[in-house]
């Protein structure tokens, strides 16, 4: 419903039930399918290699001292974490040494062992920008007038107004 050219708030479902995204083209899904299989496929390969004693990378593998515990994954997730997500590890989890904004300074590190361990060098990588922050409401910011305004409202409303009860 709008009143003189605004919405009211109020959001009028589709007739037809559709949704509002472009669905990708039948290429992009055949290829994107196809990559995740052959990476599955050598994965399942890189295993048999290391069962019959033939890969030389066994960084991969469960260390002998975390035999004795019991397994805190599935079968098929620990496949996953040894042979596609160690692979592009470093793409997550970086460490930075700057306020997340909307460019911010990266730790560099380095790995020794495949991404299972990193280490710091003590460089910085500076001004790269922040494509995966949860800052989207700027609160991580540096400016005054900002801060000012968002313990005013913290002070007015509280942090606990999607809390339960026995948390107010």
């Amino acid at each position: 419903v709008q009143i003189n050219g605004k919405r009211n708030g109020f959001h009028q479902p589709r007739a037809n039930g559709e949704d509002s995204f472009e669905e990708a083209p039948m290429y992009v899904a055949v290829l994107t399918y196809m990559g995740y299989g052959i990476v599955i496929l050598f994965g399942y390969f890189r295993d048999f290699l290391r069962a019959v004693g033939l890969e030389k990378c066994h960084q991969a593998q469960e260390r002998e001292e975390q035999k004795d515990f019991v397994p805190l994954y599935q079968d098929f997730e620990n496949f996953y974490t040894r042979n596609l997500y160690m692979r592009f590890r470093d793409n997550w989890n970086r460490p930075i040494c700057s306020l997340p904004g909307p460019v911010f300074d990266l730790m560099e590190r380095v790995t020794d062992d495949y991404n299972w361990t990193f280490r710091l060098t003590g460089r910085t990588i500076e001004n790269v920008i922040n494509m995966g922050s949860y800052n989207y409401l700027g609160f991580a910011e540096n400016n005054v007038d900002f801060l000012k305004t968002v313990a005013d409202k913290t002070k007015q409303y509280g942090l606990g107004v999607s809390s339960t009860r026995q948390e107010l």
